[in-house]
């Protein structure tokens, strides 16, 4: 009762606080550039895991006081706030993660050159810098207007453009320098394993590696390559001749390698030939997407035969990688994909991703053979596709701002700040959209549109709201209502995981069933004439506590014919509605694994009309008992995506340290070696780690599973890796995250490795085998594809390289055998080239990072 006697006593003090001055805009904007304002984590483990106790800092630099009353501070936080220790301020919670702060009678202002400071407790912990938001602003209301200033020093803006590094973006927290503030947790049951890395962690982690010399490959590794004497060179005379129907390929390859297509000639010299061609693999004759390439030396040509188109693109992705300098070695290719499904979902609703972004994310997933792109349109913060007979959804569900009623824009959720960010506000047209379908569609990739529902829907149920207002202020109450969205009379108190209020459609409604077909409707004649819409993807959140006090509910249970009588049954009842609803537009439904279960039941496929129903199976952490999902969904007739947090979760830091960016809710941490490692023929052979660090195996996992066997393989459809977009908020920042973790994926979404546990044939993981491969694959990248992807602008992730000195000798490695690394021994001062084969002579304090281009990694201490 701690919390709620301390809430209480604030209310009370505030309520006898001194008479409010409003402040003007100029004054606000006066405050918001003098007084500093930080944030520090002091304690995670103060009552085991519950809380963690952190402290706010006021500093005002300014020449006058900043007044006893007449503002607040708004802000994001992703934790509750119970308990604020001090009897100068209250916090507030508004709604999702926006907080209120204000000032107490007790408060009687902060003098120039004067600092405070005051300590709360917030739920659970955080143990990393990006769990803290930014933009922080003042509100006053200033003769009848509201009036806000950027708190400018916790901007993450530096010089205009918002830093790749969180110390850079998130300068105003302070550093983690102790455990009690990078461990979330410390209880007998409980312990955080985890501790930042090392540089001499780091150089044992890499110690298996090693540079391989002329390293020849391809990245998904094809089924059967074998690599021959001699090679052929490329040049401005070579053509790429065709058959018919592989027109748009022969020009894609032509294009990439600055040379010219034409029909086939047999009479042709330096030839690409690309054509049909049956592809057998394993005594099996394969079609869709099968292809083989054969570098021929002797002859003087290239030969690519493949089934079909897509088989053809997939031969030249595999041989634009071969290219050096326009030099191809003689390798013979036979290949197929191990899955028909390989996806990536991008989440462009909580940040947005602009077109150009998702065109250069559609050239690599087409480069790594990746063919689903899961976009995922709407969420909590943001509704992000122009839906032309709803003007709303994005006049309002696109764009955040400061506006408590939320009829101009949604709340500045996510740290957006008082005005909204390019990164927090926007939208994809419809031409945009369709410019992103023909791009997807040249490079064989289907795109999947996600509008999460029936929770999680806080931006689409706003905008509802506000076309409901406008029209009834027209005096048209019928269209009003016609795709209204809540139950205005509804008291439900629920609170959703993001803590949201009024994030939930109301599924009693028949208008919430006429918005669903409405925007399906609306999405799928978008897709026509480009690329045919085949799977609606609903998402499938729900809100626990929602609809409980609906009258609209309670008029649906007394009236239904269907039997419904509680809340408990809405959400199976929702997602048959929506099936049918996308049957009727002839499609497939999507769904994550939640929301086509409901307390660990699966919902009869049998009642879903469509084709067919594909389940995003995500939700493994180990120790919870809930890894067998995915095999659950399976066994009863979903197709399934295997989509695991463990190891496709790409908001997840790379590595267990507070200066990296992510959430890491799931694993601690998720490297591209773990990505790599990952086993879909033995999903209980994944477990590794608990969340909190603790060894656990497969054994241990089996023994908690309710499902303990894959029943249907033939329903495992693919695999997904994901970036949820919380802490992600420039394009920078999210290739970063994404690369080089998805070609990791994309290699065990394609290529079925040897070294593979095997539940059906009992066959275990071959740890010797995986490591050499992985050190293939390695050097592959760091050789040769992380160039490609510099040249491509793609600023993906550079590791801290590992390090420790000897004797006085410096010896430095990398995760990625041939990426550059540089090290300084005059405490930054100046850089040089590290080189292995020539390691130096330092002393003191050594500093090193690794380098591509003109980007460096996070440095490294080495002592």
């Amino acid at each position: 009762m701690k919390w709620k006697a301390s809430a209480i006593a604030l209310a009370v003090s505030a309520l006898c606080s001194s008479p409010v001055f409003a402040l003007s805009q100029q004054s606000l904007n006066q405050y918001g550039d003098s007084v500093a304002l930080s944030y520090t984590v002091v304690d995670n483990t103060q009552d085991e895991w519950r809380t963690f106790r952190a402290k706010i800092s006021l500093n005002n630099q300014g020449a006058t006081a900043l007044p006893a009353s007449g503002w607040a501070i708004w802000f994001s936080h992703i934790r509750k706030i119970p308990t604020v220790y001090s009897d100068q301020f209250v916090i507030t919670h508004i709604n999702g993660d926006i907080f209120k702060l204000e000032p107490t009678a007790a408060f009687k202002g902060l003098p120039a050159g004067q600092s405070l400071d005051f300590e709360f407790d917030g739920s659970d912990w955080q143990a990393a810098r990006t769990d803290i938001m930014p933009n922080w602003y003042f509100v006053s209301d200033h003769e009848g207007a509201t009036v806000t200033a950027l708190i400018q020093n916790t901007s993450n803006r530096v010089n205009g453009k918002v830093p790749v590094k969180p110390q850079d973006e998130l300068a105003f927290v302070s550093d983690f320098t102790n455990a009690k503030q990078w461990k979330r947790y410390d209880a007998p049951s409980l312990r955080d394993a985890y501790d930042p890395f090392t540089a001499e962690q780091r150089f044992e982690r890499n110690a298996n590696l090693s540079h391989l010399e002329n390293v020849v490959g391809v990245v998904p590794a094809p089924a059967e390559m074998s690599v021959g004497n001699g090679s052929v060179t490329l040049d401005s005379d070579w053509v790429v001749v065709y058959d018919a129907g592989y027109e748009q390929e022969a020009a894609y390859l032509a294009e990439q390698l600055g040379i010219t297509a034409a029909p086939w000639s047999p009479t042709a010299a330096k030839v690409i030939k690309m054509g049909w061609g049956q592809v057998n693999l394993n005594s099996r004759s394969l079609w869709s997407e099968a292809y083989k390439l054969n570098v021929d030396p002797a002859q003087g040509n290239i030969k690519i035969a493949a089934a079909d188109a897509a088989g053809a693109f997939y031969a030249a992705q595999s041989l634009l990688q071969l290219v050096d300098n326009g030099v191809v070695p003689a390798v013979q290719i036979t290949d197929a994909p191990r899955f028909d499904y390989r996806g990536f979902s991008l989440d462009s609703s909580r940040n947005f991703r602009d077109k150009e972004t998702v065109l250069r994310l559609l050239d690599q997933m087409a480069r790594f053979k990746l063919n689903k792109l899961h976009l995922r349109l709407a969420d909590d913060e943001g509704w992000r596709i122009e839906i032309a007979s709803l003007p709303e959804l994005t006049e309002i569900g696109s764009h955040r701002c400061y506006d408590p009623e939320e009829r101009r824009c949604l709340l500045p959720f996510l740290g957006a700040g008082p005005d909204g960010t390019p990164e927090s506000n926007g939208y994809y047209t419809a031409a945009d959209y369709r410019e992103i379908l023909a791009y997807a569609k040249a490079r064989n990739i289907e795109v999947i549109p996600e509008l999460d529902m029936p929770g999680h829907a806080h931006a689409a149920v706003k905008a509802m709201e506000a076309r409901y207002h406008r029209l009834m202020a027209e005096n048209q109450p019928e269209a009003a209502a016609e795709f209204l969205l809540t139950d205005f009379e509804d008291k439900s108190d629920y609170l959703s995981v993001q803590m949201f209020k009024d994030n939930a459609m109301n599924i009693c409604m028949e208008s919430t069933f006429s918005f669903v077909d409405k925007v399906t409707g609306e999405l799928a004649a978008l897709h026509q004439g480009i690329q045919p819409l085949k799977t609606f993807h609903f998402g499938g959140d729900e809100v626990a506590g929602a609809w409980k006090n609906s009258p609209a509910c309670q008029t649906f249970f007394a009236n239904n014919d269907k039997g419904i009588t509680s809340p408990d049954q809405l959400s199976q009842y929702f997602v048959e509605r929506v099936a049918a609803i996308t049957a009727n537009h002839g499609l497939n439904l999507g769904g994550w694994e939640d929301g086509l279960m409901h307390n660990g039941k699966v919902y009869p496929r049998a009642a879903m009309a469509n084709a067919m129903v594909r389940g995003n199976a995500w939700q493994n952490i180990w120790e919870w008992g809930v890894g067998d999902r995915a095999y659950n969904l399976a066994n009863n007739g979903f197709k399934v995506i295997y989509n695991h947090a463990t190891h496709f979760y790409f908001d997840h830091p790379y590595e267990p340290d507070p200066n990296e960016r992510g959430y890491y809710w799931a694993p601690r941490y998720t490297d591209t070696r773990k990505t790599f490692g990952y086993m879909p023929d033995d999903v209980f052979a994944n477990a590794d780690f608990t969340r909190a660090g603790a060894p656990i195996t497969k054994e241990e996992v089996v023994a908690s599973a309710g499902v303990k066997k894959l029943e249907r393989p033939e329903n495992v459809a693919g695999l997904q890796s994901s970036l949820w977009a919380e802490t992600v908020r420039t394009s920078e920042q999210f290739e970063g995250m994404v690369f080089p973790r998805i070609i990791a994926m994309a290699e065990r979404a394609w290529h079925t490795a040897e070294w593979e546990a095997n539940d059906a044939q009992s066959k275990p993981l071959d740890q010797a085998t995986r490591d050499a491969d992985y050190n293939r694959f390695a050097n592959l990248l760091g050789q040769r594809l992380f160039d490609e992807l510099e040249a491509d602008g793609i600023d993906f992730n550079l590791p801290v390289p590992g390090a420790k000195i000897e004797q006085g000798i410096l010896n430095a490695n990398s995760p990625f055998p041939g990426l550059a690394i540089e090290y300084s021994d005059d405490n930054g001062a100046n850089w040089q080239v590290f080189d292995g084969a020539n390691p130096p002579a330092v002393s003191g304090n050594v500093l090193v990072r690794t380098v591509s281009g003109e980007r460096t990694s996070r440095i490294a201490t080495v002592k």
